[in-house]
């Protein structure tokens, strides 16, 4: 993944979101660049089941890098 990249989205897709108009409170799960790496199955030539890593847009902040947790607020 590049480190560079940039978040998606500026913000998340609830129209009034507390999180996203706070600052400086990074997303735990992409620190703060709203991407993140998870791994998803996938069937070699021989049938065995591995794991790759993909590349795609934080679930956990909407792409937004902003923390959307009510843990963190405690």
């Amino acid at each position: 993944m590049d480190p560079t990249r940039e978040p998606t989205h500026t913000r998340c897709a609830i129209r009034s979101c507390g999180w996203c108009e706070r600052s400086g409170v990074d997303c735990r799960f992409c620190s703060g660049t709203g991407w993140w790496r998870p791994e998803r199955p996938h069937r070699d030539g021989n049938g065995v089941i591995v794991w790759l890593r993909v590349d795609e847009p934080c679930r956990g902040c909407a792409g937004t890098g902003k923390e959307h947790s009510p843990v963190a607020a405690v």
